[in-house]
């Protein structure tokens, strides 16, 4: 207030010239700063959509305009950048995303600063600076997640320190969200309410036909055809004159006819509506490709009654044509921001609580999954990644919540009516149950499907269709997807990693092992994550298939060739540690790899045997599995072959009966028994062959054992155990579930793994508290 002030003290009064000369600038101004968030904006769907070159030439001709790097451009490529740094982990991409992100701050910090100096509204709704306080806190918090991704302690309570500046921000500027959604009317806003009185009018119009009709008759040629209730909300009326809901005051009459404020005006209607349509990244309309299921081969979507609804009832129905650019980056990034801070902080391992309570602040899941769902209501970025984090938390390689966790809150009210999709008032995410957000099915279904059309060749929503159908136990259809794209035809390499891990991953859990093993040692090709694990993850599918034809479980005249392909890969991978690294060290699985091969190679040296195969007793790919979720992907057919793999095959290592490899192979044995629904049969296994190992009670106390041979398995035992209990007695056993859960969370160290170990019980705790 006090920069504006300054400027009129000790000066002469402006003129109403220059007063309407520095109103038109200021439009001017705004009308331009919508311009560059819309053509940000567009340039990432042209990543999404698998079109790199595309969007970094927009993002480029942004910064040109504005003759240096321009906050919203700067943000957009740190955005970009963060995404094939967590899709690939990989020590460069992290690298520059940290660079650009922290730019990113900084320049957020000066516009938001700026904005605020010279008091610059660029919001009907919001106070000024806000729009950059948003890409501050973003930056902000895409930078401490790529800390927090690295699976690291020490990482991750480094970056709690950075999550708090971003907390304290965010719970200011969601209020502000909170209060604009709670003054908008369920059925939309009117335009004149909205833009501060901003509208056209008959007497107006006239004033300015004389002078404007060329310029009306330009705005409307080749203009398409509207539907009323786009007429309605247009960010340009009929007549000569225009409003303009991305202008946050009431225009002079002058500025009402200005010929070049209606020509950027319209040029941002319709970029907005070309977005919304999906239509903005030279493709056609996403409409036309929208389906009502999953798969390869599905009908395509119509209305609830029944007949074809056109594009324009679609828009409308989906989204909220009366909302400005700059205040709807403002909603979603906050409600994505925020729901994202909320969800890391409530699943933070227990190892790092005591950081936590220094901080002075906890995040609530159900809160912060709520929000991320209401950006996914956004047709731009945030939605999209709001979308990208919930399927990685409910469908991803490691799940939050196992599946088999299905327990029902206290306050559940199973008359509840089904929670769809096409919501209009954004505060109908506040009433989600926690039930839908546990499984919320058809919705993310839905919200999935969506993005499938508005990227057509986009091969990232195609691997996460695939992922939620191998979720569903449809590993074939899965798999299908999958081998329906060329992945050398995927331009963007982080995802095409991906589309050959995840085929990979779903292949073992086929048992198709062989082709499994070549398309790990195909990853070694193009990708700079850990070639060791890949050589080591292959050398184990080898194993197994020779297992296979040792059980005759398959007949093949090559059993000798895997065996010795299994051998050489297994003893190759520890010497590729130093080749291929993250952030100068190795990465947990790398860890959890080098431990095998040395024990392995120990058990070798003890028998005496000519093939380090021969001192294997449980074969590695059944631990790999449980870490990428296979057990709860694979169908009951794969899950009997499992269980024949893990009980049937003998060698001079199993015949040593080591305790070490027995826990480990009795503790996957009743994991696989869960899964076929024995829980009888395998809470007894754990009962008596594997916890007894662990722990004891000692007059009420538990003891544990602290065992170091394979420290993921022992917490894991006893969080396996809470779902044993959960299974057999329901409701009835919660208190004994929790106790269980507890004692696995008890069971802390910094070990391989921890992080995404402890993660998954303090979510599972969480969900049992929530329901006692």
């Amino acid at each position: 207030m006090f920069s504006v002030l300054s400027r009129f003290r000790g000066s002469k009064p402006e003129s109403k010239k220059d007063t309407e000369k520095q109103k038109k600038e200021e439009t001017f101004r705004i009308l331009h700063q919508v311009i560059d968030f819309e053509s940000a904006l567009q340039a990432m769907d042209y990543v999404l959509d698998d079109r790199m070159e595309q969007g970094t030439a927009l993002l480029d001709s942004i910064d040109k305009k504005n003759g240096s790097p321009h906050t919203i451009s700067v943000l957009a490529r740190g955005v970009v950048e963060f995404l094939q740094a967590t899709l690939s982990f990989e020590h460069e991409e992290m690298k520059k995303a940290t660079e650009t992100l922290m730019r990113a701050e900084d320049l957020s910090w000066k516009s938001k600063t700026d904005d605020e100096k010279q008091n610059f509204k660029c919001s009907s709704v919001y106070p000024p600076g806000t729009v950059y306080a948003v890409t501050y806190t973003e930056s902000l918090l895409l930078h401490s997640l790529l800390m927090l991704f690295s699976e690291s302690l020490v990482e991750a309570a480094k970056a709690l320190f950075k999550l708090r500046k971003a907390y304290s921000m965010l719970s200011q500027i969601i209020q502000l969200v909170h209060k604009a959604e709670m003054k908008k009317p369920v059925n939309g806003v009117d335009s004149a309410t909205h833009s501060d009185g901003i509208s056209s009018t008959s007497n107006e119009s006239s004033r300015c036909s004389t002078q404007s009709s060329s310029t009306g008759d330009r705005s409307n040629r080749g203009r398409r055809s509207k539907t009323p209730s786009e007429s309605e909300t247009s960010s340009l009326s009929d007549a000569t004159t225009f409003t303009s809901v991305d202008i946050p005051y009431k225009l002079t009459e002058e500025q009402r006819c200005d010929d070049s404020l209606i020509a950027l005006a319209e040029r941002i209607r319709d970029m907005r509506f070309g977005r919304l349509a999906g239509s903005h990244i030279d493709n056609s309309p996403a409409f036309n490709r929208l389906r009502d299921d999953l798969g390869l081969y599905t009908t395509k979507k119509i209305d609830k009654q029944g007949t074809n609804m056109t594009e324009e009832s679609y828009i409308a129905e989906e989204y909220d044509l009366n909302q400005a650019t700059i205040d709807e980056f403002i909603a979603s990034g906050a409600n994505l921001c925020y729901g994202i801070l909320q969800v890391v902080l409530s699943l933070i391992p227990p190892a790092v609580g005591a950081v936590l309570s220094i901080v002075g602040f906890k995040g609530s899941r159900e809160e912060g999954l709520r929000l991320i769902w209401k950006s996914t209501r956004q047709r731009n970025v945030h939605g999209c990644i709001g979308l990208l984090a919930l399927m990685f938390y409910y469908d991803g390689p490691f799940q939050f919540i196992d599946d088999d966790f299905d327990i029902p809150t206290s306050h559940y009210d199973k008359d509840t009516a089904e929670i769809n999709r096409n919501y209009t008032n954004p505060n109908d995410f506040n009433l989600m149950t926690n039930e839908k957000l546990l499984h919320p099915g058809k919705l993310l279904e839905n919200s999935l499907l969506q993005a499938r059309a508005l990227f057509p060749h986009s091969a990232l929503w195609l691997l996460n269709e695939a992922r939620m159908l191998s979720a569903k136990g449809r590993l074939s259809d899965s798999m299908t997807l999958m081998d329906s794209i060329d992945v050398n035809q995927i331009h963007m390499r982080q995802v095409k990693v991906l589309m050959v891990f995840d085929r990979a991953n779903t292949l073992v859990n086929l048992h198709e092992y062989e082709r499994a093993a070549e398309e790990l040692i195909f990853l070694t090709g193009f990708s700079d994550w850990s070639h060791a694990f890949y050589t080591y993850f292959a050398g184990c599918c080898y194993l197994e298939k020779w297992r296979q034809c040792e059980l005759k479980i398959i007949n093949s005249e090559n059993s000798v060739v895997y065996k010795e392909r299994a051998e050489k890969l297994l003893l190759s991978a520890p010497d590729l540690l130093s080749k291929k690294t993250f952030r100068s060290k190795n990465l947990p699985l790398d860890r959890f790899m080098a431990r095998k091969v040395n024990q392995y190679k120990a058990t070798q040296s003890k028998l005496g045997c000519e093939s380090i195969v021969d001192a294997i007793a449980t074969s590695p790919i059944h631990e790999i599995m449980y870490f990428y979720n296979g057990y709860n992907r694979m169908t009951n057919d794969s899950l009997i072959v499992t269980k024949r793999l893990l009980t049937e095959y003998q060698n001079e290592a199993t015949a040593l009966h080591d305790p070490d490899q027995e826990l480990v192979n009795n503790l996957l044995l009743a994991i696989t028994l869960r899964r076929l629904q024995k829980y009888e049969e395998g809470c007894e296994l754990l009962d008596k062959k594997v916890l007894p190992q662990i722990f004891t009670l000692q007059n009420g106390k538990v003891k544990y054992s602290k065992k170091t041979n394979d420290p993921w398995a022992y917490p894991t035992a006893l969080y396996e155990r809470a779902l044993f209990s959960w299974k057999e007695g329901g409701v009835k056993k919660l208190t004994e579930t929790r106790e269980w859960l507890v004692r696995a969370q008890n069971y802390a160290d910094d070990y391989e793994l921890s992080t995404r170990i402890s993660m998954k019980i303090k979510a599972a705790l969480d969900r049992v508290e929530e329901a006692l």
